[in-house]
């Protein structure tokens, strides 16, 4: 049957057998209080506040579990009803405080909304309230568990959705607590979830504590630009300022859910470290001026040094990975008017020569449908979060996960980890590959042709032809890997052998949009490392950071550093090594207070408004570089709004390699292997700048792991410091690798 028939208030109402009642009565605007249902969360029928009467029960009955049956008859107005529902109210009432004046969750409260309705103005209750002492469960949630109704939501988000359950029950009847388990509290990268699930004030975020009403506050749609995904969320304004940040529903994007990265970092925006007012170098002394001065002093300085002499083929562009896709469009298309191809934005890689190339062809929806994954080089649940939130899924579902990587990482699900170095991923790979096409009667090319596939090939290659629908996601860790790019095409082969899909997260923020806007070197044009390498005049820079961005960072300032070499520099923080280089600083708008768009995994471009004015003289850098297309006195840049940019962009041919299918698995490097990545938190400017992150349990990772041998080999210990950072001995680390996180810069440490 695929369509049943229900009353409810004496309306007739379509349903599907077995449906849940709260479920239809929310399809039908019917109204049915309640504080433990959530829509992404298991039911748990603690609260008891949506009860219902239904005909020939002889009890009110709780509408989240409760399924529909054909001919059910349901009165949810009646006096039965609403007898049940305000008698659950006051006993909710008995021990929450009156404090309503004071509270963070005050007006948009579930608890106050409901209790108009179905409270009473006198209490019954006289004798004296419990009180819960408040638990310090870390710089991000504050906590006031007087208030906490015992929902459960917390608990259950934490067990079925980030996957860690920290916050449990403990005690019983009035005794009962919701508290976290573990003295060091919540460690959870989506814990800043358990805010929005909160009925009441009992889970509140700790940045907003006392700021602001609800209701003062203007709210913008946005866009999460730190990953990949591109999270859909509100930023919550008053008089000019991000005061919160919270998740928007999208559920071909981010469902309901956001990191706590994207939740938080908001803060960076009120730093002390801002860049507000443009400045130029004059004889080695920094001088503020304004924006007419600093624009001509650039304009004067680029043409002496390139423009004027014809050595447009020495200047080079250069942008951090978090720029907007029309700010990467604006930049190229300036640079190549004026006969530039020196563009690129992939600052981090080791060897441009050979990149990795690989398509990313499953929507973040369709990841929960899989049944078979094969992780290599990410750890996943804190460098793309919210696709790690869609594996999980995909996992309780029944999918098998397996991962290659040089440390096993705790993903938060079933995982069969294969700690592997570096050197040996290709090899395994091309073992897997060759099983795969012998299994499909095809002859293996020559690059494998003298390989025998380990055990852990053959395992890999027997889930990969037994799934139906499997996906290979390809991670960070491998894009300086000697073998990057070979890794990249055998992974296409494999997934194109098995009917497979690919993921490729080997980059992050609006990568995707500077692939898109064609941010890159073409008809000749120099890389990030060719540029850095060559005899250049000058040099325009989009918001970068040399001892964050670059890989070869101490290099880089050298580069940069030349007493000939003219640099302008976009930049929305201050930063020593940014002024002991550049000849002009100008200061841009940072996230939120830009308008333009992020292209994410699903090649999806979505637009965002600026949710507030850059403070003092800062300004959206889309505008800054149509200004400096002006004062160059370049044709088709005259644009009165970013809207008209993205139109103009929306034209744009998407972006093609140019791949060379020739694979080489003899490359290796013979040395001990370091993969270095920045901590969760401190991947771009504006986290390095959120004080609550930083303070936080994974804003504080700073480790360099080996094992045992590796430590030996290199004659360390733990308490020792490697490139700088604390060393960490665990077996969980494959041999002849380093794998570094850390939360500090790699100027003077790095440099491989």
């Amino acid at each position: 049957m695929d369509s049943i028939s229900i009353e409810i208030d004496g309306n007739i109402v379509n349903a599907k057998p077995g449906e849940r009642l709260i479920t239809i009565t929310d399809r039908e605007g019917i109204s049915v209080p309640r504080f433990c249902y959530h829509k992404k969360l298991s039911v748990s029928t603690s609260c008891r506040m949506c009860l219902v009467d239904i005909e020939g029960v002889p009890k009110p009955q709780t509408a989240c579990s409760t399924p529909v049956s054909d001919g059910m008859k349901i009165h949810t107005q009646n006096e039965k009803a609403k007898a049940s529902q305000k008698a659950v109210m006051e006993f909710l009432l008995i021990n929450h405080p009156l404090d309503c004046p004071i509270c963070d969750q005050g007006g948009e409260c579930e608890l106050q909304d409901v209790a108009v309705g179905y409270g009473s103005d006198v209490s019954r209750f006289s004798e004296g309230k419990r009180v819960v002492a408040p638990s310090d469960i870390g710089p991000l949630i504050q906590t006031d568990m007087t208030r906490c109704i015992h929902c459960t939501r917390c608990v259950r988000f934490g067990s079925e959705i980030a996957g860690i359950m920290e916050m449990g029950g403990t005690g019983r009847g009035e005794d009962l607590k919701i508290e976290p388990f573990l003295a060091e509290g919540i460690t959870s990268e989506l814990s800043g979830n358990m805010i929005d699930v909160c009925p009441v004030g009992a889970l509140t975020s700790k940045p907003f504590r006392y700021e602001l009403r609800s209701w003062q506050m203007a709210s913008a749609d946005s866009v999460a630009r730190h990953d990949l995904v591109g999270s859909n969320l509100y930023a919550q304004t008053y008089k000019g300022l991000v005061k919160r940040v919270v998740s928007g529903d999208n559920e071909l994007v981010n469902e309901t859910w956001i990191s706590d990265r994207d939740r938080f970092s908001y803060e960076g925006l009120a730093h002390d470290n801002r860049l507000l007012l443009p400045q130029i170098k004059v004889e080695g002394q920094w001088k503020e001026v304004e924006w007419n001065v600093a624009l001509d002093f650039a304009i004067k300085g680029l043409n002496k040094n390139a423009l004027n002499s014809r050595k447009a083929h020495k200047l080079g562009g250069l942008a951090s990975s978090t720029a907007t896709t029309e700010e990467f469009y604006l930049m190229q298309k300036m640079l190549r008017e004026i006969g530039c191809e020196n563009i690129d934005y992939r600052l981090n890689i080791n060897n441009l020569d050979d990149p990795i190339h690989l398509d990313s062809n499953i929507k973040l929806s369709d990841l929960e449908c899989v049944d078979n994954v094969l992780v290599i080089g990410a750890n996943l649940r804190l460098e793309q979060p919210m696709i790690n939130l869609r594996l999980r899924k995909a996992q309780l579902a029944g999918a098998t996960i397996s991962a290659l990587n040089v440390k096993a990482f705790d993903y938060i699900h079933k995982t069969n980890h294969s700690t592997v170095s570096p050197n040996e991923i290709a090899t395994i790979l091309a073992g897997a590959l060759k099983v795969i096409l012998k299994n499909n009667s095809l002859e293996a090319p020559s690059y494998i042709a003298n390989i025998n596939p380990s055990e852990l090939s053959i395992n890999l290659a027997d889930k990969l032809l037994d799934s139906e629908r499997s996906v290979i996601v390809l991670g960070e860790h491998v894009i300086n890997n000697t073998q990057a790019a070979s890794i990249a095409q055998m992974v296409a082969e494999i997934a194109k052998q098995v009917n497979g899909k690919t993921l490729n997260v080997t980059s992050s923020a609006n990568s995707l949009g500077a692939q898109h806007a064609h941010f890159l070197p073409k008809n000749k044009g120099m890389n990030t490392n060719e540029m850095l390498a060559a005899d250049m005049s000058a040099f325009l820079l989009l918001d970068i950071y040399p001892e964050y961005d670059f890989h070869h960072s101490n290099s880089a300032v050298e580069a940069l550093s030349k007493e000939d070499v003219f640099v302008v520099s976009l930049n929305s923080f201050n930063n020593e090594l940014v002024a002991q280089y550049s000849d002009v600083l100008l200061p841009m708008a940072a996230m939120y207070e830009t308008s333009g768009s992020h292209v994410n995994i699903n090649h999806d471009m979505q637009s965002f408004a600026a949710a507030v004015k850059a403070p003092e003289e800062a300004k959206p850098a889309w505008k800054i570089l149509k200004v400096f297309a002006d004062l160059l006195e370049l044709q088709g840049f005259h644009y009165e709004n970013i809207t008209q940019v993205s139109e103009e962009l929306k034209h744009q041919k998407i972006y093609k390699y140019k791949q060379d299918i020739a694979i080489e698995l003899g490359k290796k490097s013979s040395a001990i292997e370091t993969i270095w990545m920045h901590s969760a938190y401190h991947s771009d400017a504006l986290l390095r700048h959120a004080k609550s992150l930083s303070s936080s349990k994974i804003g504080q990772i700073n480790s360099a792991s080996m094992n045992t041998a590796t430590a030996k080999e290199l004659s360390l210990e733990c308490g020792n410091t490697y490139l700088g950072v604390p060393v960490v001995v665990s077996d969980t680390v494959a041999d002849r690798c380093v794998f570094v996180s850390s939360n500090k810069s790699t100027h003077m440490g790095r440099e491989s």
